[in-house]
């Protein structure tokens, strides 16, 4: 097919969607995590119950708890840690439990922990919540301070204490709370407060109570508005039979004035369930991104048998609508993540801390709400060249394989004749043939992305790792197989990889120029066969037949001038440097030139 063939049966597919009155959605908004789950460290050899805060000086500082309360330091962006060391002894068949951490605005580093007796019980020990502090950025440590005392026997006791300083300097400490219901089986959320630095406490106050149900393991956050807090808590009195992640919020002049109860509208479920599926299971932890966003975090068996896995959500910034589930580490379903957490550390990365195999691991996330695609020309060979001009010098832009285990890294790049992939796949058996095989699915809209099904404006090239690339097109419902395209591929092989290039000329996808801005979207999917099965990893809540869903794809507008540079209608793909900017051939390898930012630049 030519290429003026082609742009006229693209524009005729377009017009056709048009006057069908093609279905238009809402473009997705919010940010997804790519996890780079391929490469989890090591914090705590053993443990459990790990959190991990930022300094003031940049170090990463994490606690556990593992025979008393440890804690490790990490100079490195948590790369590597410190040797742990215990702050917080056992004692009196009484461990020291579930420790939280945090730097006030002063320097002071608190770390909170929970008394938890052994049996048999005795009326001398007491379940109940106790800190030490450091003022010389964790060298030394005080000896420890009351905060409170539950009963004496598990039934009554009192659990998982989590920190939080507000702007006024109070300084607030939450804890699930059953002390006050020693008839049943209910459990409020509780805190108590200080004003001296965590020095001395208040009596508890009540935070929220559902009757005839247990609000448990209470996270609180301050939002970026500065006015109210929310506190992440497990509820089990939304009707699934276990407990969900929900939230609970005071305005900060109200401050817990009186309690959020089980019919409050201050009290919500966490997760849209328009977008995810109910994944019952507690252990919520809740964080704020420097954007304003929200990410949340618990466990669940979700889709893992019947141990648990650290699932993890992204919400508004009024910490609501909690959507684009992931799972920051791959496990098999023989084994489980317990006891998770989250930090928000350096200039937005997400860390995921997880308990398993005996000890506590980390991963960082990325989120992103677009995917950025610099102006460059990239020699298409297969190969990540230094300087080539991608977004990453890594190729790492898009980082998955947390649901499947088929780690895959892609990044991006375009010129005015062609949009160009890479994509680094981790797979030590290459099926490139049936049904079974594996394939890179590239899927982009050039339209603006806001439709329920594939348009015109959108196509689809399955590259397999033999480099054979396979196109589609959308007819308003469904993908059709186109029978040629102009896209191509280079793919390299390793015993444990595979590589490719891929090389989308704009005219292949009827634009005569490059679709800046961000009206284009992409969708990827990467398919892993062994011959008989295949399993598909996905990026959170992308659909391949929803447009809608995708990836934004940001392409800038000001690495090209509309009066220059533009490739010629209808023009054939190209190896690269066959064609001057305006269309006419030249010398092999020669090139044109190409107006960015107003200065000339050779292309």
């Amino acid at each position: 097919m030519t290429g003026l063939k082609k742009l006229i049966f693209f524009t005729i597919a377009l017009l056709l969607c048009t006057d069908a009155g093609c279905a238009s959605k809402q473009r997705y908004s919010g940010s997804r995590i790519f996890w780079d789950s391929r490469s989890p460290v090591t914090v705590f050899p053993s443990g459990g119950y790990a959190r991990v805060t930022q300094l003031a000086d940049g170090r990463l500082m994490a606690c556990c708890e593992s025979g008393g309360i440890k804690v490790a330091f990490s100079s490195n962006m948590g790369a590597t840690w410190t040797t742990p060391r215990l702050i917080a002894a056992n004692s009196n068949n009484t461990p020291n439990c579930v420790p939280d951490l945090i730097q006030l605005k002063d320097g002071t580093i608190i770390v909170a922990y929970n008394p938890r007796p052994s049996a048999p019980y005795t009326e001398d020990r007491r379940f109940g919540i106790r800190l030490r502090r450091s003022t010389d950025n964790g060298s030394t440590w005080s000896e420890e301070i009351f905060v409170f005392d539950a009963d004496c026997v598990f039934e009554n006791g009192c659990w998982e204490p989590s920190l939080l300083e507000l702007p006024t300097g109070e300084l607030q400490l939450y804890f699930a709370d059953e002390s006050p219901y020693t008839s049943n089986g209910d459990q409020q959320i509780s805190v108590c407060r200080s004003w001296d630095g965590g020095l001395t406490w208040t009596a508890p106050g009540k935070v929220s109570y559902r009757q005839g149900f247990r609000d448990g393991m209470p996270v609180p956050v301050l939002l970026s508005d500065g006015k109210t807090i929310v506190v992440a808590i497990e509820d089990n009195g939304y009707g699934f039979g276990d407990f969900v992640p929900a939230t609970v919020r005071t305005p900060l002049t109200v401050n817990w004035r009186s309690f959020v109860s089980g019919q409050s509208t201050y009290r919500r479920r966490a997760v849209s369930y328009t977008y995810c599926p109910v994944a019952k299971g507690g252990a919520p932890y809740l964080r704020v991104l420097p954007d304003g966003q929200t990410v949340l975090s618990h466990q669940s068996c979700y889709n893992h048998g019947s141990k648990h896995n650290m699932y993890v959500y992204v919400g508004t910034d009024k910490a609501t609508d909690f959507k684009a589930m992931s799972t920051p580490f791959y496990l098999p379903e023989t084994k489980e993540a317990l006891w998770n957490s989250l930090a928000v550390v350096d200039t937005g990365v997400v860390m995921a801390v997880a308990g398993y195999d005996g000890g506590i691991h980390v991963v960082k996330g990325y989120p992103k709400n677009r995917f950025e695609v610099p102006f460059a020309s990239p020699v298409v060979d297969g190969k990540l060249a230094k300087g080539e001009g991608y977004h990453t010098d890594s190729g790492r832009q898009v980082m998955l394989g947390s649901g499947t285990g088929t780690y895959s890294y892609l990044d991006f790049a375009f010129d005015v004749d062609s949009l160009y992939v890479y994509c680094l796949v981790y797979d030590s058996k290459k099926v490139t043939e049936g049904e079974n095989a594996d394939c890179v699915s590239l899927s982009f809209d050039t339209g603006g992305g806001c439709y329920d099904a594939p348009q015109g404006t959108s196509f689809r090239y399955d590259v397999s790792p033999a480099a054979s690339v396979q196109p589609y097109v959308g007819d308003g419902e469904k993908w059709v197989v186109r029978e040629s395209c102009g896209a191509r591929a280079v793919v390299r092989k390793t015993t444990l990889t595979y590589t490719m290039e891929v090389a989308v000329p704009w005219n292949d996808m009827g634009r005569t120029a490059p679709v800046t801005g961000t009206e284009m979207s992409v969708n990827v999917e990467v398919t892993n066969g062994d011959g008989t099965q295949t399993s598909v990893e996905k990026m959170a809540d992308a659909k391949p037949l929803e447009p809608w869903t995708w990836m934004p794809m940001h392409l800038p507008e000001d690495s090209l001038v509309t009066s220059v540079g533009r490739v010629e209608a209808g023009r054939e793909a190209a190896p690269h440097g066959t064609y001057d900017l305006s269309g006419r051939a030249v010398a092999n390898g020669a090139r044109g030139i190409l107006i960015v930012n107003g200065k000339k630049t050779a292309y």
